[in-house]
Formats: structure tokens, sequence, C-alpha cells
């Protein structure tokens, strides 16, 4: 039998971000854990490094063996189950014991309204700074065509003016949903969709198909199930439990997973969502997506986005204070 080791080789910082699969295999072939695609009749196998991986994505048709599953947990890899435009499964081992600094921290935020608030606004705060980083970046990478990124910078120094004075959860809710909107209608324009088919409408959960804007709203969705998943890795690492929400309710199932996905899921889906509708001769728009953000997750070192972002939460929110 193998002896166990002490806990992952790795930070979840140093690691490669995600890995997805779809109609996969996953099994222990020695002490690697290997997949093999489940149509090929060859069967060859293909290492997965999960010494080095952050989350592993299961897509539809994958399954994954007792033991690879075990030593995936060693290694502190985070399993996350997505099927057809993203399904919110998150996995997380319980036989890895963490630290309960964060976890002390972050309950004098839930606990106060007060600084809840203020770890809200630093979400935002995060989220606003990540769309002028990364996401003007993506935007220049895959909708090289647009030229005037004024429109987008003016909603988020609109809202970055508005955050000092906010006073109260649902006001900051309020900004937030429409710096959202504000934002879906410039990546609208820029991908030509904003006078396209009555414009560009947001409807969670109602995407799918070769109409453009049911396209977008697809891939949308799926890029924030992808999002959680990195956010859940993050939280998990830290261990500090999704159910702390600051912003998206207190009783809501897994609200911080939500919450700090804000911090960066707009810059990372938005340019790879929108630049699709473009994109007519991609034979499979949705694997373009997925290939598109994943590729990000890993060049802007999105877990190391993420940690940053609880970090600032809880400086923000006076817990460091609050729990010495």
């Amino acid at each position: 039998m193998t002896q166990r080791r002490g806990g992952p080789r790795l930070l979840i910082t140093d690691r490669e971000g995600a890995l997805l699969l779809e109609r996969a295999r996953v099994h222990v072939e020695g002490d690697r854990v290997v997949y093999h695609a489940a149509d090929d009749e060859r069967r060859r196998e293909f290492n997965i490094p999960h010494a080095n991986l952050a989350v592993l994505f299961l897509g539809q048709g994958t399954s994954i063996t007792q033991e690879a599953a075990r030593l995936l947990a060693e290694e502190g890899v985070h399993l996350a189950f997505t099927g057809t435009g993203g399904t919110p499964l998150h996995l997380g081992s319980l036989t890895t014991y963490h630290a309960t600094r964060h976890f002390r921290e972050m309950l004098h935020v839930y606990l106060d309204p007060s600084r809840s608030l203020a770890a809200a606004k630093a979400v935002m705060a995060a989220r606003i700074a990540r769309m002028r980083e990364t996401g003007v970046k993506q935007i220049r990478k895959w909708m090289p065509r647009v030229r005037d990124l004024d429109p987008l910078l003016r909603i988020c120094g609109a809202f970055e003016k508005a955050l000092p004075t906010i006073a109260s959860i649902q006001e900051l809710l309020g900004h937030e949903g429409k710096f959202t909107k504000d934002c879906y209608a410039a990546f609208a324009k820029m991908a030509g969709l904003s006078e396209k088919d009555g414009g560009f409408r947001r409807a969670a959960g109602e995407g799918g198909g070769k109409d453009p804007v049911a396209l977008v709203n697809g891939l949308i969705d799926h890029g924030n199930y992808l999002c959680y998943g990195m956010a859940g890795a993050a939280l998990w690492a830290l261990g500090i439990p999704p159910h702390l929400a600051v912003l998206h309710g207190k009783t809501r199932a897994g609200g911080l997973v939500f919450d700090l996905a804000d911090a960066f899921k707009d810059a990372f889906v938005l340019p790879a969502a929108f630049c699709a509708a473009s994109r007519k001769r991609e034979d499979d728009p949705e694997a373009a997506f997925r290939g598109r953000v994943i590729d990000a997750f890993d060049d802007e070192r999105v877990l190391v986005i993420a940690i940053a972002a609880v970090e600032a939460m809880l400086e923000a929110g006076g817990a460091r204070t609050a729990a010495s």
C-alpha cells in the first residue's frame, strides 16, 4: 500500500490553474493519475499532473475511479463537475485539514453588517481593477478590431467613483446591477450585437444554439461556472466555508463563492464570450471558448488573483484587528 503523504506538495498558487476533460475515464496507473478518451479504441493514456494542478473540471461523459479521487484529494486538487453550460457542483476533500486563521477572520466579517459592506466594496474594487487590467488585455487579444475602449473605462470609473459613498448592501447591489448591465451593453456593441435581433439581453440559463445572442448567453453561463470553480478552490485552500457570504445573501448556499468570483469573472468571461459572436468559422464555439478562458486562467494566475481578493476583503473588513 502506498504510504499517505502529509499533504499537498505545492501551494495552490504555485500550480497550473485548471484542466477540463470530457468523455474520458480518469483512473490510476501505478502512482499516476491518468485518463483516456472514452471513444478511443487504442486506449491511449494521458497523464494528469495531479501534484501541479489546482482544479480538475470533469465534463460530460467523464467518470473517475475512487482511487484517482483519493490521490487527487491528497494533493489538494479541487474537483468540479460541469455539464452542458456548466453545473455548479464542486467537491473538496474533507480529509484535508486546513488552518483556521482565515475562517476565524472571515467569521468576524460575516457577522458584522458594517464589516460585510466594507468587504463587499473591496470585492467590487477588485472587480473594477481586474476589468481595467485583465479585461482590457483580453479584449485586445480576442477582439483585435475593437479600437475604442473608452466607454468601458468610463463605466469602470463611474462605479469606482460611487463606491466610497455607498452606505448599504442594497445600495451596493443597485450600483453593481447597473455596472453589470452597462458592461453587457459595451461588450455587445464591441461584438456588433447591439443593433442585431433587438440588441443583446442577458438571459441566464436560456443560452444555446447558433443565434449569436443565445450563444453568448450560454457561454457567459458556462464561463461563470468555471470561475465559480476557481473561487471555490481558493476558499477551500484557505479553509473558509463557502457559506460566509458578504454580498449575495447571507442565506444563499455557497454565497461567498459567488462573491469572490465577482472579483474576476467579468474580466475573463465577457471578452471570451462576446468575441465568439463574430467568429462564425468556429466549428465548436463552446470548446473554443473554454480553451480561451482556461488558458487565460493560467496566463493571468487566476488563483493568485482570487486569494488576493480574499485578503483584500479581510483587510477592508477589519478582520485582522477583530481576530487578534
